[in-house]
């Protein structure tokens, strides 16, 4: 079981490490574009500075990090929780969401910002550390709906 939090915490660690090279070069080279359009793909690479939170939306800044320390310290405490437990699936979702959300801090006090790259035609610009949140969000929605499904089954 010890190899398995070691090897999750080290793939979601170089995840975290990736995120912040992305953003160190294009905060560093801002005026120059990554690599172009990746149309075929379906994304291309631009810097944008998103001061808000999801989709730009709008905090005060104060009380916007005051926030997201609240909500990183009270999701340690529940991956604390789990690592007790050894619920390998929850540690999962709550470390993608944590490490994303630091790495999405870490821009915020740096630079006031959080620095997005990844450009989704008709949807938004995004960065790696979000799809982290959103991925650790997904899965402790399954987990959540499927430990429900469980509780019903087993009354």
């Amino acid at each position: 079981m010890l190899k398995k939090y070691v090897g999750l915490n080290f793939l979601i660690l170089v995840l975290f490490a990736v995120d912040r090279i992305l953003k160190l070069y294009f905060i560093q080279n801002a005026s120059k574009m990554f690599g172009g359009d990746f149309s075929s793909l379906g994304f291309s690479f631009h810097f944008v500075k998103n001061t808000g939170v999801a989709f730009g939306i709008n905090f005060n800044p104060i009380f916007l990090l005051v926030l997201i320390i609240i909500i990183i310290l009270i999701l340690v405490r529940l991956l604390i929780k789990a690592y007790i437990q050894k619920d390998l699936i929850l540690i999962l979702g709550l470390t993608l969401i944590i490490v994303g959300a630091i790495s999405n801090f870490i821009d915020r006090l740096r630079y006031g910002f959080v620095i997005d790259y990844i450009d989704m035609p008709f949807f938004t610009v995004f960065n790696l550390a979000d799809t982290m949140i959103s991925l650790g969000v997904g899965i402790m929605i399954v987990y959540i709906f499927k430990d429900k499904k469980n509780q019903l089954s087993k009354s």
